[in-house]
C-alpha cells in the first residue's frame, strides 16, 4: 500500500446517509415548514437544495480523500476547499476500531476508526468505507498483528479470532437481556417518542388533544393507570431490544498487548485497547443492579471510547461478582474489585446528606404553606436525604501496592480502580467548613480520550492526606 488509495465508492452513499441522519431534524423542519405563500415556496425549495448539497459534499469528500502507508506511517490527504495533509506514525496509534453496519455488510465494506492519544472526542482518522481485506491490512500495519487468511469476499466474523489470543470470553445472551431490563434506556425511548410527537403535531386535527384527553379522563383512574403501565411495558421491551441490538454477540479477546472487543448485531464493532494505555477501570451499578448483585465494567484509556459510554469503553455489559472476578483475573488481574473499602468518617455523614437534599428542604416549607396537600412534597426531601446517606455509606477508598481505589456514588455506585503509574497528579483541597471538621477532598487525575478525567472523593479524614501522598511518592515496584 505504498501507492495512494481512494476510499471505496460506497463511501459516497454511507457519508450521505450519515449526514442526513445527523441533520434529520433541520431537514424535517425544512420539509414541513409552512407560513406565507412566499415562505412556503422558499421552504419547498430548501429541502431538495439541502439534499443536493449533502450529496455533492459526499461526492467531493470521497474524490478528495487519499491515504497510503509509507515507512511505518499512515499518510492522509483530504479537504475539498482547504487541503490537509496528515501524518500519523504507527507508534502513536492507540486503537484501531473496525465498524460494520448493516449497509457496510450489504456493500461488503468496513469503516475504520483510528485513535491517537491526542485525538480528542472524535477519531483522529475515519475511513468511511474500505474493502474488508483492506481494513484487516490497515489494522495489521498499525497494530503489528497478523493478517487473517481470508478470501477477498469473505466477511470477518470475529476479529479476536484472527490474532494470537491468550484469552477469549463471550458474554451470555441472558446477561445482555438483563442489561436492557435494568438500564435507563426507557427514558431515552420516552424522549424519542416525545420528539416524534412534536414533529407531527402540526398534522393533527384541531382539537385533537382536547378530545383525546377528555375521552381518556372519562374512562376513569383505573383505565388511565392500566394504560400508563402498558405504555411503560412497551417502552421497557423497546429498551431491551435496543440493548440486544447494540451489545449482542459481545466478545472479549486478549493477546499479549491488546484487548479486542467485538459487539453488535446490526452494526458490528471491533474495538482494540492497548493494555499499557488503560488508565482506569470502573465497576458501575445502579441501585437495582446492586440489589441483584451485578455490575458493568468500563475502562478509560488515552485513546478509544464512545460518546454513548461517556467516552469510555464498555468492557462487560453486566456480570455477577463471580463472573467479573473470573474475567478480570484473566484480562486485568491488577484491577480486580476489592473485597473491602475503608469508609469515610462518621462526621462526614451530615455533609453528604445536607449537600444532596438542602434545596428540596428549602422548597418544602413554601410548598407546604401555599399548596393544598403540600405535605406530600416532603416525600422528595426525605428521598434525597436518604440518597445523601447512601452516598456517604457507599463512599470510601483503598490503597493497594500499585493502585488506588476510590468508590463514590451519585445515583449509581462506581468503584474506580486507578493504577498508580497512570495517575497524573493527586491533589487535596479543603474548604472553610471542611477545615472546621478536619476533612478534605481528594482528587486524582488520569489521561483519557478527552485529555483527562478527574476522580474525586469528598470529606476524607484530614489525617489521611500525608499517608496518601507518601503512597503516591513511593516508586512503583
Amino acid at each position: 500500500m505504498n501507492n495512494w488509495h481512494k476510499l471505496h465508492s460506497a463511501s459516497i452513499l454511507l457519508l450521505f446517509t450519515s449526514k442526513v441522519k445527523d441533520l434529520l431534524i433541520p431537514l424535517l423542519l425544512t420539509l414541513f415548514a409552512g407560513g406565507t405563500s412566499y415562505g412556503s415556496r422558499f421552504s419547498s425549495l430548501l429541502f431538495p437544495v439541502l439534499i443536493i448539497v449533502i450529496l455533492l459534499y459526499s461526492i467531493l469528500y470521497w474524490a478528495s480523500f487519499r491515504y497510503q502507508f509509507d515507512e511505518g506511517e499512515l499518510r492522509i490527504k483530504q479537504g475539498i476547499f482547504i487541503k490537509k495533509n496528515r501524518y500519523i506514525r504507527k507508534n502513536r496509534v492507540q486503537s484501531v476500531d473496525i465498524v460494520t453496519g448493516m449497509f457496510h455488510r450489504l456493500l461488503k465494506v468496513e469503516k475504520v476508526k483510528i485513535e491517537t492519544a491526542g485525538g480528542g472526542m472524535e477519531p483522529e482518522v475515519e475511513l468511511a468505507a474500505v474493502k474488508q481485506r483492506e481494513a484487516q491490512f490497515i489494522r495489521a500495519q498499525l497494530k503489528s498483528v497478523e493478517v487473517p487468511n481470508q478470501s477477498e469476499g469473505e466477511e470477518v466474523q470475529e476479529l479476536g479470532r484472527s490474532t494470537q489470543r491468550s484469552f477469549y470470553y463471550k458474554v451470555p445472551l441472558k446477561s445482555i437481556i438483563i442489561t436492557g431490563l435494568t438500564s435507563g434506556k426507557v427514558g431515552l425511548v420516552f424522549s424519542a417518542a416525545a420528539a416524534l410527537i412534536s414533529q407531527i403535531d402540526q398534522f393533527l386535527p384541531r382539537g385533537f388533544y382536547e378530545n383525546s384527553i377528555g375521552v381518556l379522563i372519562s374512562k376513569g383512574a383505573v383505565f388511565l393507570t392500566g394504560l400508563l403501565l402498558v405504555v411503560a411495558f412497551i417502552a421497557w421491551i423497546i429498551s431491551i431490544f435496543i440493548t440486544v441490538i447494540q451489545y449482542g454477540n459481545f466478545e472479549i479477546a486478549k493477546n499479549d498487548k491488546e484487548l479486542i472487543i467485538s459487539r453488535g448485531l446490526l452494526e458490528k464493532r471491533h474495538l482494540t485497547l492497548q493494555l499499557n494505555r488503560i488508565t482506569s477501570v470502573r465497576y458501575v451499578c445502579n441501585p437495582l443492579r446492586q440489589w441483584l448483585g451485578v455490575w458493568s465494567i468500563y475502562v478509560d484509556s488515552a485513546g478509544g471510547g464512545s460518546k454513548e459510554e461517556q467516552l469510555s469503553t464498555l468492557l462487560l455489559p453486566l456480570g455477577s461478582r463471580k463472573e467479573i472476578d473470573h474475567l478480570m483475573k484473566e484480562v486485568l488481574p491488577y484491577a480486580k474489585m476489592p473485597e473491602t473499602i475503608q469508609p469515610l468518617p462518621k462526621k462526614a455523614a451530615f455533609r453528604y446528606i445536607i449537600r444532596t437534599s438542602i434545596v428540596w428542604w428549602l422548597l418544602a416549607f413554601p410548598v407546604m404553606s401555599f399548596l393544598p396537600n403540600g405535605w406530600v412534597f416532603f416525600v422528595l426531601p426525605l428521598s434525597f436525604s436518604y440518597l445523601g446517606w447512601l452516598r456517604y455509606k457507599d463512599s470510601g477508598y483503598t490503597l493497594c501496592r500499585n493502585q488506588c481505589v476510590l468508590q463514590t456514588r451519585l445515583f449509581s455506585l462506581s468503584c474506580n480502580i486507578l493504577p498508580k503509574n497512570q495517575i497524573q497528579s493527586i491533589t487535596y483541597q479543603q474548604t472553610f467548613f471542611q477545615k472546621k471538621r478536619k476533612l478534605y477532598t481528594l482528587s486524582a487525575d488520569i489521561l483519557s480520550t478527552t485529555g483527562g478525567r478527574t476522580f474525586q472523593l469528598k470529606d476524607m479524614e484530614a489525617d489521611e492526606d500525608q499517608h496518601i501522598f507518601e503512597w503516591y511518592r513511593r516508586n512503583n515496584i
